[in-house]
């Protein structure tokens, strides 16, 4: 029988609210000034593409993860982007945006001692669920599939949150987990009466980040109780399933998560098609993941 320590008694009496624990890790971990800067850059009308992209060199790791997504099967350009400012004229604002937002989220959890978690697979995970999440929106025929994928790179930062706040009551929670044969964000409601999906949406949403980003985030276990992005959880909630049942990387979950019905039906696409998807997805997947988790 599992035994609950006195010390994770203790975290979780302290994550008992929500609120409480995010007002302790925003002391912690917050986006750096680059990606505020950026976004103040692309709010003014005076700012041209020379201004973004003078902007963008002055932090060199982003820059050569955006030329490395850029030139990915991701976007399969016909010809090579070597430049910033090609990047930002072809790729666009908002995915500029976008990718220099999941870049700092990926540095920034770089540089936090996690013991438990190995953060290769955890991206390797979370870069599946993303592009996974735009090839199911490309087959069902829905515009601008790209805006899909950040939302499924970053489904699962509330648990790397998690990791970081009460390792203890994580550790017990992945032995509940092998022991039970028991999905862990069912074990995390279970514990705390809520996850690290409404976690991760909360913190996204104390950055202000894009609604379209932060609520899928946040609804990717419960893509029905969605407000206006729920086409969006959907394709995140599908994603995330068919990524865990593929065993590509992984976040903690061990077991694959049923697939919401009314997902599907969000979606514009049948269940018995997620195989024929995947395939189609697979070089894709494996492509983006050497770019961007491997860079």
């Amino acid at each position: 029988m599992l035994t609950i320590n006195t010390l994770a008694v203790d975290e979780v009496s302290s994550l008992s609210s929500l609120d409480s624990l995010l007002s302790g890790v925003t002391k912690l971990i917050s986006l750096p000034d680059i990606y505020y800067r950026l976004e103040a850059a692309i709010e003014s009308p005076s700012s041209t593409v020379a201004d973004l992209s003078n902007l963008l060199s002055s932090d060199p790791d982003i820059c050569a993860r955006l030329l490395s997504m850029a030139n990915s099967a991701f976007y399969s350009f016909p010809s090579k982007i070597d430049t910033i400012d090609r990047a930002v004229s072809t790729i666009g604002l908002r995915q500029i945006r976008e990718l220099v937002l999941a870049t700092s989220v990926m540095k920034m959890f770089s540089k936090v001692p996690l013991g438990m978690v190995n953060m290769n697979s955890f991206w390797e995970h979370s870069v599946a669920v993303g592009v996974f999440a735009k090839s199911l929106a490309q087959y069902a025929g829905l515009p601008r599939s790209e805006r899909f994928y950040v939302p499924g790179l970053l489904h699962d930062i509330g648990r790397l949150v998690m990791f970081l706040k009460a390792p203890d009551l994580m550790r017990e929670l992945l032995l509940e987990r092998e022991s039970k044969e028991q999905l862990l964000f069912v074990l995390e409601q279970e514990r705390l009466s809520y996850t690290h999906a409404e976690i991760g949406g909360r913190m996204l949403g104390s950055w202000n980040v894009p609604q379209s980003i932060y609520e899928p985030v946040a609804f990717h276990h419960r893509p029905d109780q969605a407000g206006e992005f729920a086409t969006i959880s959907s394709a995140v909630h599908i994603a995330d399933a068919w990524v865990n049942k593929h065993g590509v990387g992984s976040s903690g979950e061990r077991f694959t998560p049923n697939i919401n019905p009314e997902a599907t039906r969000l979606l514009g696409i049948k269940e018995s098609e997620l195989d024929e998807v995947w395939r189609i997805a697979a070089d894709d997947i494996n492509d983006v993941i050497k770019q961007f988790v491997c860079h």
